[in-house]
């Protein structure tokens, strides 16, 4: 019996921990004493991962649909048949959808085959929408796309304030430390229209009403302008920009503010003051379902800019990504506008760079997400596909209509259902790769065990795809990967595999100036002045207390705990399971939460039935009141798959993209 070190694969917060092996299959999971993060800690789904990693239900052959029923093959056959298909397409005709889930090498050589030998841009990732929006609104203010604070000093911060979510159950242990910080004296304030675990857990929860958060926000920032809390030698010395940002401060008018939001302006001024005064200043928010949108998390970090807390020790904004490698996946350029990273496609001379580096012509044409081909209908015929394991299946029918669809995964699940052509991958525990969790820190989890059946690497398919297409890549291990990912991506520069061996990781960047990695971003070593990231469309008040008529309820929509990844992972680990399984027992068809004053309004009890009515669809759902909700929201947590056809599926794209997000309806009792 031996324990080996690794990264657990869940959330974005890169827990260490030990496996168990024996006869070549994990059998149990520990955690890692000492990891600077989790700190021999593991939540609910990190301390069952072993449980995913022994599941029977594995693909492990090649296949390939002949006439609708399967014919398993030989690897080589499978790329031949492949590589034959797709040199019929030009790069326009083909898409590729990546998982965050994937290494650092599967990601770059995934985008590499993309743009190097399809010269196709139709690159984007299943991932959780308000990633894209953060990374560029972060790029745009600093010139760094990720957190910008350490959370290895948060415990010794004066102030933290999460915006949106609950972190408690999207990354429990990151939430955790948020929690071990307000323990130490830390005031902790939250931000959300729901009473969340966190917003209990905080000192102050600002519950501005559903679609006004960011008015709430620039409240504070109007606050620290009419009391005087602005440091101007910090504004003149490391900003530009300032004088336009002071100026539409200035134009915010408070008291709407206040009726549109709930909150009175003397506890906004308050609030304005703490985080003035704090020394050690966070903001939190996250990336993934119940994220926000851009101009929400341009006034998290203009609230911070303007109080002086970015670029100095102990302060930071920091955005909690939802999946494993989200944030690594990113900086491999797994997007329709960026290129490994970072640089925009648009970039003439970073184009040039790669195109030297990888020794062929690019397409500098801009690109697409696959969800935007699909829904645009454009010339799209082929799709690749790794590791999506969600049962609810955006673009159903056109994906059904495409002539190849190409599936890369370790699990069956529905989706592997739809492809033509299927290749098994190794789970994380069958290979080496690099993953990168939301403070940036590049971790090493290397193999502990032996692949089941045919399965490979994703880096090694796609090269043996290339090779039969006429791009010879000569790449005989991952770590031979990360050492072309060092000279592409310039944040990833200083990264080896010998250095990760010996180190709980380096967090980026990590280059010749910064051999061991940086902690936080500080203000003395950038290279350039921050920048107040100014608002796309200005808000409207007025706008958000209005009402549709007919449809006086607004309907948000998110997952939970043991409801992750749309439960097609979770559901093969037991105690999630088992928790899954007794919420259906409450609750067969799904729950709407609605508040108590509006239970009391429309005489509705305790799982009593409801129709949720749009204006193009209806739901039926069981009540379950709670005064997590304000009146006039409803909330569902959609686990149950057949809630996503009968009604959701239309509109669930659009409520997935941030929390600001809800759809107009209305609730009707069924007699």
């Amino acid at each position: 019996m031996s324990y080996y070190r690794g990264i657990c694969n869940f959330c974005g917060t890169g827990c260490g921990h030990l496996l168990r092996v024996e006869d070549n299959r994990v059998r149990g999971v520990y955690p890692l004493p000492g990891h600077p993060l989790s700190r021999g800690r593991l939540c609910v789904r990190g301390w069952h991962i072993h449980e995913l990693l022994q599941t029977e239900d594995r693909i492990i052959t090649c296949r390939i649909k002949e006439k609708n029923s399967w014919k398993e093959v030989k690897l080589e056959e499978a790329i031949g048949y492949l590589a034959e298909k797709l040199s019929k397409y030009s790069g326009w005709e083909v898409g590729f959808l990546g998982s965050p889930r994937s290494s650092n090498e599967d990601n770059y050589l995934f985008g590499k085959f993309a743009r190097a030998v399809m010269k196709s841009n139709l690159l984007s990732l299943t991932s959780d929408a308000g990633q894209e929006e953060s990374t560029l609104v972060l790029l745009e203010g600093t010139g760094w796309p990720a957190a910008l604070g350490s959370l290895e000093r948060l415990r010794q911060a004066d102030y933290i304030l999460v915006v949106g979510g609950d972190l408690t159950k999207q990354n429990p242990i990151v939430a955790s430390e948020i929690h071990y910080a307000a323990r130490a004296g830390a005031r902790l304030v939250t931000i959300s229209p729901r009473e969340t675990q966190m917003a209990r857990l905080s000192r102050l929860h600002l519950r501005p009403r559903l679609g006004t958060t960011r008015l709430l926000l620039q409240a504070l920032s109007r606050m620290l302008l009419d009391e005087g809390l602005i440091e101007e030698d910090y504004l003149r010395n490391h900003t530009k920009n300032h004088g336009d940002f002071l100026a539409a401060i200035a134009a915010v008018e408070p008291e709407q503010i206040e009726v549109a939001t709930g909150i009175e302006l003397r506890v906004l001024r308050e609030e304005a003051r703490r985080l003035s005064e704090a020394r050690s200043a966070y903001a939190f928010y996250p990336t993934g379902i119940q994220s926000l949108d851009r101009n929400t998390i341009a006034a998290i970090f203009n609230l911070f800019l303007l109080a002086g807390k970015v670029g100095k020790p102990g302060c930071g904004i920091n955005p909690v990504t939802g999946i494993s490698n989200l944030l690594g996946s990113y900086d491999m350029g797994l997007s329709p506008l960026l290129l490994p990273g970072y640089s925009p496609l648009s970039d003439e001379a970073s184009l040039q760079r790669l195109e030297k580096l990888w020794g062929c012509r690019l397409n500098m044409e801009p690109g697409k997400s696959v969800s935007e081909s699909l829904a645009q209908n454009t010339r799209m015929q082929a799709l690749l596909v790794v590791d999506h394991d969600e049962e609810i299946i955006r673009n159903l029918k056109k994906i059904e209509n495409l002539e190849l669809v190409v599936y890369f995964g370790a699990y069956e699940n529905p989706f592997a259902r739809l492809a033509d052509v299927v290749f098994p991958l190794t789970t994380y525990a069958e290979a080496d790769g690099t993953y990168t969790n939301s403070e940036r820190r590049v971790q090493l989890n290397e193999k502990k065990v032996e692949p089941s059946g045919e399965a490979q690497p994703l880096w090694q398919i796609m090269t043996l795809l290339a090779g039969a297409m006429g791009h010879r890549w000569n790449y005989s291990s991952a770590a031979e990967v990360m050492a072309e990912i060092s000279q592409v991506v310039p944040q990833y520069s200083g990264i080896t595999y010998d250095k990760l061996r010996i180190r709980p990781g380096l967090k980026w960047p990590c280059d010749q100036d910064h051999p061991e990695g940086t902690d936080c971003l500080l203000i003395d070593e950038l290279s350039r002045p921050l920048k107040f990231v100014l608002e796309s469309e200005p808000a409207q008040t007025r706008e958000v207390l209005r009402a549709e008529e007919g449809y006086p309820f607004k309907l948000v929509v998110g997952r939970s705990n043991y409801f992750w990844h749309q439960n097609s992972i979770m559901k093969k680990t037991f105690i999630p399971r088992r928790e899954y399984n007794a919420l259906l027992l409450l609750y067969p068809g799904g729950f709407v939460e609605i508040s108590s004053e509006d239970a009391r309004k429309l005489n509705l009890r305790e799982k009593q039935s409801v129709r949720i009515l749009a204006t193009n669809a209806e739901l039926r759902l069981a009540v379950r009141i709670s005064d997590d909700v304000c009146p006039g929201m409803l909330y569902v947590p959609y686990f149950v798959e057949e809630m996503i056809p009968e009604f959701l599926h239309r509109q669930v794209s659009d409520l997935e993209k941030n929390e600001e997000f809800y759809l107009p309806v209305r609730l009707e009792k069924v007699e």
